[in-house]
């Protein structure tokens, strides 16, 4: 049998076709059942294989049984095998790659992948649409809603039909490209008939899930198998597309959702398709070309109180759906009208992500255990009964300080409301006192450290109590973990637990025990084979030429960030030379108030720390400044600047750096001495302090590097 149809892009199988690629499997079937199937059935086969894949996985309504899909799937494998110079890349063999990926190499996305700006409440709905409206000078709007899928995001190229590489988010510009990962995916289909529509190259976003009953099934094998399970829907599929082992990966059953054609370019001479005129029918479009697309689950409204009102009915049927929600998307549909809606620096303003309520559930409170960080502060942490949050199991939180548990009435024994704040930080929202039995105790806060057993002091403008004996077995930790983490030293292959191991081990005592590390009895643990031996040796000796602002903000002291480190590393010619300045030297500097200054000058002061870097510097670490002469003569000479938030597509490091190589200065704080502040998504009290003050001008990163051009 021949194929006699005009094959159509897979998703608009008319009753014809359907019932005819039936009757080719049917034939298929018994030609492989009677072992005569020849080279000849190669394309049939194919077809009939991603046909049944689409059936499957897309529309979950299959006509063939796995068992004969897997005997095709095995004759189309004997048939290539023999065949090898007949593969084609996108035959449904070539999902599953052999051996492991060694890394993931960056890949930078087409166009930028923005965040939504959030809403969490019908007025701020309203809100929305009131803007979309004064800006489009259109009286009623129509929108496409959809869910708002809890995943990992994606971002898919496709050239002349085939699929050719996968990306995951990343930092919105760039991400790791997974796509031998994404292969595995069998709702991703490895070609798709775009020149139909005259589209040469396509970028496509969305979202890759594992649905609830896969997740179970999977959790329920590793907990046979004596491993530990995996936390939540979310994160196993996130944390699965950078799996090196593709065999791994598709173990795990992902699916994905596409929402958005972000990128595409026409062949030559053809029109934009008709399809592509608002966000419904590229959905629509999707949906034809075998993605699996919201398709089903969107809406079309005019007006925003429809939209609220599928919002919320939405909301109370997301723990019915297969898979896990957080919200839903309203965009505006016309696609013409989100061009004239435009974007700001980091979200466009044709789209909106509704949140829906944080989840919430009641526990008991079992004990308080009292943490001790790196600046000794004391940090009660409630365990509880262990209870699902959001697909999260939750047994312990963070209940702050003494002032938060007295505000909040917790005791021992409490039953308490917790939540999942914007699905992600859970936090006790309240105690619950009229289901006391009497039983229950007053959380006694400690006077002294629960590690060193020093006596607990509280400065009268704080509500943490700290422990100020230096010396502390838990500060020492924290400092050691600070001291080689990415932003400070970067020793990459210490890692928190290999300081606690260390430290619990007595081969690490102490920040210079770093460079002193007895590496023939490391080699003697489990774990530490040869070449991870030679990488961290080889890390710490590199960190050794860091420059002196990294070793100031490695050491820790209190109030000192990163923007501080750098303006004291160019304050003096020899990190000790500290050791001579006053309070009020120290805030002649830029940036340094009198709390600053009076926690830098206690550091210098104390005899232990000078020891300590005297140390440093005989084990060949950089105290000197190689002084780098600020930048002079840049658009930005004299203009100092802070930066908030996240932005849409530098990194805050490389920002910064782009400040100074133009002759401006950075702050680390809010003041009437900042010029400019650089505002992204989730800015929090510095652009709220900010607003306060009129000689601060708030601005967004495309201005900023309107400055700098």
């Amino acid at each position: 049998m021949t194929l006699n149809f005009t094959f159509q892009p897979i998703g608009m199988y008319s009753k014809d076709s359907t019932i005819e690629l039936q009757n080719i499997t049917n034939e298929l079937v018994k030609s492989e059942a009677a072992g005569s199937m020849t080279v000849a059935d190669l394309s049939k086969l194919r077809e009939v294989l991603r046909f049944h894949e689409y059936r499957y996985y897309i529309l979950n309504d299959p006509l063939l049984s796995d068992f004969e899909y897997d005997q095709l799937y095995k004759a189309l494998e004997k048939i290539e095998k023999d065949n090898p110079e007949l593969i084609s890349p996108d035959s449904p063999t070539q999902r599953v790659a052999k051996g492991l990926t060694k890394e993931f190499p960056a890949a930078q996305h087409l166009v930028p992948m923005l965040s939504l700006d959030n809403s969490y409440n019908s007025e701020d709905l309203v809100d929305f649409d009131r803007k979309a409206r004064e800006l489009s000078g259109q009286d009623v709007i129509e929108y496409c809603v959809e869910p708002k899928f809890d995943g990992g995001s994606i971002s898919l190229i496709y050239e002349n039909d085939m699929f050719v590489r996968g990306a995951t988010r990343g930092d919105g510009v760039e991400g790791d490209n997974v796509t031998t990962n994404i292969k595995q995916i069998k709702t991703i289909p490895l070609s798709a008939k775009f020149s139909e529509f005259g589209i040469q190259q396509a970028e496509i976003r969305g979202e890759v899930l594992i649905n609830k009953t896969n997740f179970s099934r999977y959790n329920e094998q590793l907990t046979e198998q004596g491993s530990s399970p995996l936390a939540n829907p979310r994160n196993a599929a996130a944390g699965t597309l950078r799996i090196k082992d593709p065999a791994e990966v598709a173990k795990r059953n992902l699916e994905a959702f596409v929402y958005h054609i972000s990128y595409f370019t026409l062949e030559d001479g053809r029109q934009t398709p008709v399809e592509l005129s608002s966000h419904a029918a590229s959905l629509k479009l999707l949906w034809d070309l075998g993605f699996r697309s919201p398709e089903k689950e969107k809406k079309v409204f005019k007006g925003i109180e429809k939209v609220i009102e599928y919002c919320n009915e939405f909301e109370q049927i997301r723990d019915t759906l297969p898979y896990e929600i957080d919200g839903m998307v309203i965009k505006v549909n016309s696609f013409a009208m989100q061009e004239k809606l435009g974007m700001t620096s980091h979200h466009p303003r044709w789209a909106i992500a509704y949140k829906f309520k944080a989840r919430q559930a009641t526990t008991k409170l079992i004990d308080v255990e009292f943490q001790v960080g790196r600046t000794g502060a004391v940090t009660p942490v409630a365990k509880l009964e262990p209870v699902a949050v959001g697909g999260v199991t939750v047994s312990s939180i963070s209940v702050h300080n003494e002032e938060y548990i007295k505000e909040k009435d917790l005791r021992i024994g409490d039953a308490v409301l917790i939540e999942r704040a914007g699905d992600v930080i859970p936090q006790i929202v309240k105690s619950l006192p009229d289901v006391r039995t009497g039983v229950e105790t007053p959380v006694i806060f400690p006077k002294n450290c629960p590690v060193c057993e020093s006596q607990l002091f509280k400065e009268q403008e704080e509500a943490v109590w700290r422990c100020i004996n230096i010396e502390c077995p838990a500060q020492v930790v924290e400092r050691i973990i600070h001291f080689v983490s990415k932003d400070a030293m970067d020793i990459r292959g210490f890692g928190e637990a290999n300081v606690r191991k260390f430290y619990e081990m007595g081969l690490l005592k102490d920040i210079p025990g770093i460079y002193t590390l007895d590496f023939s009895k490391i080699g003697s643990l489990e774990g530490f084979g040869q070449k991870s031996i030679d990488n961290l040796l080889s890390a710490i000796t590199n960190s050794k030429k860091q420059p002196l602002n990294r070793l100031i903000f490695a050491l820790g002291i209190r109030f000192v960030g990163e923007t501080t480190a750098k303006t004291l590393a160019q304050a003096v010619n020899h990190l000790l030379d500290f050791k001579n300045f006053t309070i009020e030297q120290l805030q002649n500097l830029e940036d340094v108030g009198p709390k600053v200054g009076g926690s830098i000058h206690h550091f210098f002061s104390n005899e232990e720390n000078i020891h300590m870097l005297e140390e440093l510097e005989r084990l060949g670490l950089q105290l000197k400044n190689e002084k780098k002469e600020l930048a002079t003569g840049g658009n930005l000479q004299g203009i100092t600047f802070l930066f908030t938030g996240t932005l849409p597509t530098l990194k805050r490091s490389d920002a910064e750096a782009m400040v100074e190589a133009n002759g401006g200065k950075l702050l680390s704080g809010v003041s009437t001495k900042l010029n400019y502040l650089v505002a992204g998504e989730d800015a929090g009290s510095k652009l709220e302090k900010a607003k306060k003050i009129n000689t601060v001008r708030i601005i967004s990163e495309a201005e900023f590097l309107q400055m700098i051009s």
